[in-house]
């Protein structure tokens, strides 16, 4: 009987095992199709973007995101690339619902677009592993890489300066040339919970395409 027992034991382990190794697959096979879909609606939608251009004010845009007035508009109103990491993704309109970091890369508030002369267009998204992780790898960023934004039918060259670490505490502190064009992109350091790192990005150049 105690070997009955025994073998009971260890087949049912033998099957709690089988069962986590399926489960964990699941997950994995889920999250690596659910992020090929997610690059594939991207891929199309900045497609879109070029196709189909519209205009924008070339006002300075001061972004609230008041609740009251965001919309559910998904599309795209320009697109961030940044070569040395092999990222493109579009960004959506700063008064968008999806324009968050839960959803997207967010355009942050007292941005401005990259038209406005001397303004700053200032992007934050998460680091990490999840789907929503876009500057997963801006810790890769080197000074003179670039970036680049298109928007309104211009595409905007920025060449990364320098960086630097602030405390994540609800504020964001912008050291830059306040007489040039700036693009601030923001994430948080690899291996804290209480640190920020921002990248400062200068306009080198500008043209339509």
């Amino acid at each position: 009987m105690v070997f009955i027992k025994k073998e009971s034991k260890k087949y049912s382990l033998i099957i709690v095992g089988i069962f986590l190794i399926l489960i964990s697959s699941s997950l994995i096979v889920f999250k690596y199709y659910s992020n090929k879909k997610q690059n594939q609606i991207n891929t199309e939608m900045i497609n879109d973007f070029f196709i189909n251009q519209t205009n924008y004010p070339t006002k300075e845009i001061a972004v609230e995101n008041q609740k009251n007035d965001q919309t559910k508009d998904y599309s795209y109103i320009a697109i961030l690339e940044i070569p040395a990491i092999s990222l493109k993704r579009g960004l959506v309109s700063p008064d968008s619902y999806y324009n968050n970091v839960d959803y997207n890369i967010q355009i942050l508030n007292h941005s401005s677009m990259p038209d406005v002369v001397n303004g700053n267009l200032i992007l934050a998204s998460h680091n990490g592993r999840s789907n929503v992780s876009f500057f997963k790898n801006l810790y890769k960023l080197k000074k003179n890489d670039k970036v680049y934004v298109y928007y309104n039918g211009f595409k905007y060259e920025y060449t990364i300066n320098t960086n630097y670490d602030i405390p994540k505490d609800g504020k964001i502190e912008i050291n830059r040339d306040y007489e040039t064009s700036t693009i601030t992109l923001i994430t948080c350091k690899n291996n804290t919970n209480d640190t920020q790192i921002v990248y400062i990005g200068y306009l080198t150049n500008k043209e339509k395409y």
